[in-house]
């Protein structure tokens, strides 16, 4: 009897395992989608980063937007995943967009929080700017 009650304890200890392992993934989706999460991420931070940097450029310029992104920041804000630049499109007098193509929605919190400004569905997104005004606060991961 004694051996059969360990065996019991020690398939019951096993199933519980492997269930919170299974429910590990379950509830974090994986470490592919948790690497498609922080790639978002990275992308939100690269398109907050050279929107500041565009509205300085605009300031130092007499207020005259550039005309295209330099080799430098094409690499520098480039997708974390393909590599391919940000696009950029001057709207003037100050305006401007930047656009990527996100593999994720934005998480539940980012849509209705102090960051609704980055929320995002899966698929190509267009933020537009306004090189006079400071652009919003990106939200920042912790990993």
């Amino acid at each position: 009897m004694r051996a059969n009650r360990d065996s019991i304890a020690a398939l019951l200890a096993v199933a519980a395992f492997l269930l919170v392992v299974f429910l590990g993934f379950w509830k974090t989706r994986g470490p592919g989608t948790q690497r498609l999460f922080r790639a978002d991420a990275k992308r939100i931070q690269n398109i907050s980063q050279l929107s500041n940097e565009i509205s300085r450029e605009y300031r130092q310029a007499k207020e005259q937007l550039p005309e295209r992104l330099t080799d430098v920041q094409k690499t520098r804000y480039a997708d974390p995943l393909t590599s391919q630049p940000l696009v950029y499109s001057p709207k003037p007098p100050s305006g401007f967009a930047l656009c990527t193509t996100f593999a994720t929605n934005s998480p539940k919190e980012e849509v209705n929080g102090a960051f609704a400004f980055w929320a995002h569905q899966a698929g190509a997104r267009c933020f537009e700017f306004d090189a006079v005004t400071q652009a919003p606060q990106a939200p920042y991961f912790y990993y």
